[in-house]
């Protein structure tokens, strides 16, 4: 007998698609990026939301450097 944890699934892989860079909401000091998460476990297919920084790296440290959030971060870079 193991004292091992049992093997856990793997999480679905999660899609990114970068929609957006509003300039007015950076400028409040709001999430600024909107990106698209697609889950394919979703049965609903995932949905949108406003991403920081923090957030987009947080995102591509946990799902890998996806093209399109790597898009949403260079576009904070160009707003400064």
């Amino acid at each position: 007998m193991s004292d091992l944890p049992s093997p856990q699934p793997a999480p679905a892989a999660l899609d990114f698609k970068f929609i957006e860079f509003n300039p007015r909401r950076a400028m409040r000091g709001a999430d600024a990026a909107r990106v698209e998460v697609i889950d394919a476990a979703d049965p609903e297919g995932g949905g949108w939301l406003w991403m920081s920084r923090k957030d987009i790296k947080e995102n591509m440290r946990w799902h890998g450097a996806h093209p399109e959030l790597q898009k949403a971060l260079d576009a904070y870079g160009a707003q400064a």
